[in-house]
């Protein structure tokens, strides 16, 4: 069933990232500045979003996966609850957008550009939700259908918009907007069969109550590693220029391209670990492990040496500069991928909580070696506060593993041989089953 599902995401996932490749090309060809301007503004959404949900999405996988709240029970809730949080928190957190930017923390963007991520986010926090009820059902399939709907959406809204109404900052985010739209539309489409008519509201105290538990224990982290992952672009942005932070947005897309295999492994992985007994799970876990210390390390060499190439095959602004913070931040990129795939082994044994340490120690970090290393050494400076963070983070994440599962650093870090055939073994068996089912 885990190379099953594996299977399905990665070959939705190419599409995923296919498209989404691109679009950072369009975005990033309409200039420095845009895309600088956009990516900041991407971030804040996502802030924005984190925060408002409180990780009920993902506390929906868990429950629904462990089998103790039905999807009815769950979404009706949802419908009551999720406005209300978005309307609380849009109140508290654009006045404290506004000092920020008063302080000029975003540098040269100007305001109406931050706001728009309160339009934005609401939308995104619908997809994610239809997202994560498919996960939480079993049906990753369908999940990552709707991941592929926005992709797609997007590229299309993007290139009509950009192209024939606007090629600014404007263009792209009412192009983002209108993807969230159609494809929470189809996600809600999808899960609406899994009704049982019991559509409309609900306030179901002890569900809320496990819900936020969870969630809060979750989404705590989860802002800190956003926040953590973002403050080289913020602070290139505040300390350099603008058309800085673009130039290190472009060496952070390809990055992390080397995220694409481990994070379809951590995304397949928390639902299958949290529906399995401790001790297959944590097997689960050491063996993705393992097998994803050797996919970052390929991927990471292969994309430093092909950048030179691309970029000035792709682009038509100068985006050479990209490549020397690409280098030093590579090795942050695959402690992050590990990091990942640990989280989704501990996310699954119901410890979210040890994510969320690790996470908020390393915001600290990054907040510290940015503001240290930047204004002397630039985006490298930028580039080596992550990648340090990040090293930290995994090491933090990778001590509370081994305490909570007892695996010693070689049966999740050390690839074997058995890894790779016993892969390769069970690919070959799901494919030649899907060629006899035709």
């Amino acid at each position: 069933m885990f190379v099953r599902d594996s299977i399905n995401t990665f070959l939705l996932r190419c599409g995923v990232f296919g498209l989404a490749f691109w679009i950072s090309i369009i975005v990033s060809n309409l200039g420095q500045e845009v895309k600088g301007v956009v990516a900041v503004v991407f971030f804040a959404t996502d802030i924005v979003k984190l925060v408002s949900l409180m990780g009920l999405d993902a506390a929906t996988v868990y429950y629904l996966r462990k089998g103790t709240y039905d999807y009815d029970s769950i979404a009706r809730n949802l419908n009551l609850v999720a406005p209300l949080l978005f309307v609380v928190w849009a109140a508290i957190l654009l006045p404290v957008f506004y000092l920020l930017h008063s302080l000029n923390l975003f540098g040269e963007i100007e305001f109406k550009y931050i706001c728009m991520c309160f339009m934005i986010a609401p939308l995104g926090a619908i997809m994610d939700i239809q997202i994560n009820f498919c996960n939480g059902s079993g049906e990753i399939r369908k999940g990552n259908l709707v991941s592929l709907s926005f992709s797609f959406f997007y590229l299309a809204f993007l290139a009509g918009i950009v192209f024939l109404v606007h090629k600014g900052v404007w263009g792209v985010l009412t192009a983002y907007a209108s993807a969230f739209a159609m494809s929470s539309v189809f996600g809600v489409l999808l899960n609406m069969r899994r009704s049982r008519g019991r559509r409309g509201f609900e306030f179901d105290k002890k569900l809320l109550k496990d819900l936020s538990s969870w969630g809060i224990r979750s989404t705590s982290g989860a802002l800190a590693r956003k926040i953590s992952s973002r403050t080289d672009l913020l602070l290139t942005n505040y300390f350099i220029a603008v058309t800085s932070a673009g130039i290190y947005s472009v060496a952070l897309n390809w990055a992390e391209l080397s995220l694409f295999i481990p994070f379809i492994l951590h995304y397949v992985l928390f639902p299958h670990a949290s529906g399995r007994d401790r001790e297959s799970s944590i097997k689960l876990t050491n063996r993705v492990s393992r097998l994803s210390v050797l996919i970052l390390l390929a991927m990471a060499v292969g994309i430093c040496f092909i950048f030179p190439f691309m970029e000035k095959l792709l682009y038509k602004p100068d985006y050479s500069q990209a490549i020397y913070p690409l280098i030093v931040v590579m090795p942050g990129v695959i402690f992050t991928g590990l990091f990942r795939i640990l989280m989704g082994g501990i996310d699954g044994l119901g410890r979210p909580q040890y994510g969320t340490y690790a996470s908020f120690a390393a915001l600290v970090s990054t907040i510290t070696l940015n503001i240290i290393l930047i204004p002397r050494f630039g985006m490298i400076g930028a580039a080596s506060a992550t990648t340090l963070t990040a090293f930290l983070s995994f090491i933090m994440v990778a001590l509370y593993y081994r305490r909570l599962s007892g695996a010693r650093w070689s049966e999740f870090l050390a690839a074997r041989w058995d890894d790779l055939a016993g892969t390769y073994r069970s690919i070959k068996d799901v494919l030649l089953r899907r060629e006899e089912g035709r």
